[in-house]
C-alpha cells in the first residue's frame, strides 16, 4: 500500500459513505435491507452483498468513490449470489470439520443410553462407555479448534479472491489461486494493513454489540444499533480491498513491463 493510500486515500475511504450524493437515502436502503434480514433470511443479505461488490467494482475501476444508486436489482442479486457461493466455498472445509465433529459427538451421546442398557443386561459395553464419552468430547473440541483455524485460512484471502472475481466478472476467477495470489504477494503489506483496518472496525462493531447485549435497556435495540455500523464497515471494507487489488494489479503490470523491457 502506497504512502498516498495510507493518508489521503484512507481518509476518503472512511468518509465516502457520508459524502456521496444522496448518501442518506442510499445508506437508509442498505440499513433497511439488513433489518429485513432479521425477518426474511438470506434474500435481503444477497442484495446487500451485491451492493458491496458494486462498491468494490467502482474502487477497482478507479471511479469516483461514492455510494452507487440502488438500481439494476437483478445484477445486484446475481452478484450477491455469486459472492455468497465464493464465501461458502472458502469456508466449506471449516464447515465440514465442524459439523462432522458435532455429528460424531451427538451420535455418540445419543447411543449412550442404548449401550448402557446393553451393559446392564450383562454385555461387555460397560468397559468402553467412558472411552466413548471422552472420545466424542475430544473429537468435538478438536473439530471446533481445527474449524476455527480453517475459517481464518479461508477468510483471510477471501477479499482478494472476491476482488479477482469482480475484476473478471467470472465466478471461476475467484478460485484461480495463482492469479490472485500473485497480486496479493506484490502488495502483502497493503493487504495486511487493509485487514488490520477492517479488523479494527469489526472490533468496534463487536464492542458495540457487547455493550448493548449486557445493557438491560440497549439490548432490545441491538439490531437497530448494529445494522448501520455493520453496513458502514462493509462499505469501507469493499472500497478498501477494491483499491488494494487495483494497486496490486498496477504494481504487477509495472514489474512485468520492466522485466519485458529489461
Amino acid at each position: 500500500m502506497s504512502e498516498a493510500t495510507t493518508t489521503t486515500s484512507l481518509k476518503a475511504i472512511f468518509r465516502f459513505p457520508f459524502q456521496s450524493p444522496k448518501w442518506q437515502s442510499h445508506f437508509i436502503i442498505g440499513i433497511a435491507l439488513i433489518w429485513a434480514g432479521f425477518l426474511i433470511p438470506i434474500v435481503p443479505g444477497i442484495f446487500v452483498y451485491g451492493y458491496m461488490l458494486r462498491v468494490m467494482r467502482g474502487a477497482l475501476n478507479e471511479d469516483d468513490l461514492v455510494l452507487p444508486a440502488w438500481e439494476d436489482w437483478g445484477r445486484l442479486a446475481l452478484d450477491g449470489l455469486r459472492g455468497t457461493v465464493i464465501h461458502l466455498v472458502y469456508i466449506l472445509p471449516a464447515m465440514i470439520v465442524y459439523f462432522g465433529g458435532m455429528a460424531f459427538y451427538f451420535i455418540g451421546n445419543f447411543s449412550l443410553p442404548l449401550l448402557m442398557s446393553a451393559a446392564s443386561e450383562g454385555g461387555d459395553a460397560a468397559s468402553w462407555l467412558p472411552l466413548l464419552f471422552l472420545g466424542s468430547m475430544a473429537i468435538m473440541f478438536l473439530s471446533m479448534f481445527i474449524s476455527s483455524v480453517l475459517v481464518l485460512l479461508g477468510i483471510i484471502p477471501l477479499p482478494m479472491a472476491t476482488a479477482h472475481f469482480v475484476a473478471n466478472d467470472k465466478l471461476a476467477a475467484a478460485f484461480r489461486v495463482r492469479e490472485w495470489w500473485s497480486l496479493l504477494r506484490v502488495d502483502k503489506l497493503g493487504y495486511f494493513i487493509g485487514w488490520v483496518i477492517v479488523a479494527g472496525l469489526m472490533g468496534v462493531l463487536y464492542f458495540t454489540f457487547m455493550i448493548a447485549y449486557y445493557s438491560i435497556i440497549l439490548c432490545c435495540f441491538i439490531p437497530i444499533l448494529l445494522a448501520p455500523i455493520g453496513f458502514y464497515v462493509s462499505l469501507v471494507g469493499a472500497a478498501l480491498f477494491g483499491q488494494i487489488y487495483r494497486e496490486g494489479a498496477t504494481s504487477l503490470a509495472s514489474k512485468d513491463q520492466q522485466v519485458t523491457v529489461g
